[in-house]
């Protein structure tokens, strides 16, 4: 199913990144917020940059994408991507061509079904949902928050 997330975490923290890169997922595609920071914030989460040695350590590349305005985010070597355009692919279909990325090595991470999972799924990406970091977001993404509930009870099939 389509809105189904390959994989659910309560936080980026609970991700196994190495054994993920040891079955070939190498191209990680963030989200920002409320996935990695909060929303409207350009603070990042306290341990990410932890999390973003290991996984350059062990073969990864990772990706900041965000539906949001571009802000600045103290975080080097990590390229951001504002305003992506998420559900739809086509901004970030063209980013991964100019990198070379293939399909079965990109890992789509974030907190929202119809937007984070759903441009990995178009994507043909490994989808991991984490828990938003906070109820305070933008008022659209509340409504997308209501049928998540909807549509959450189809993912067990």
């Amino acid at each position: 199913m389509i809105f189904k997330p390959d994989m659910i975490v309560e936080k980026v923290d609970d991700i196994d990144f190495e054994k993920l890169i040891k079955q070939g997922k190498t191209f990680f595609i963030f989200d920002f917020d409320n996935t990695l920071g909060y929303w409207r914030s350009s603070k990042i989460l306290d341990g990410f940059e932890k999390i973003l040695q290991k996984i350059k350590e062990a073969g990864g590349e990772v990706l900041i994408a965000s539906n949001g305005k571009p802000r600045k985010l103290c975080l080097d070597g990590v390229e951001v991507f504002w305003r992506s355009g998420k559900p739809f692919a086509f901004k970030l279909r063209k980013v991964l061509k100019e990198k070379g990325v293939k399909n079965d090595q990109i890992v789509m991470i974030g907190d929202q079904i119809f937007t984070d999972v759903l441009v990995g799924k178009f994507l043909k990406a490994y989808t991991i949902k984490v828990e938003p970091l906070s109820k305070k977001e933008f008022f659209g993404t509340k409504f997308f928050r209501f049928l998540e509930l909807i549509t959450k009870p189809l993912w067990k099939r």
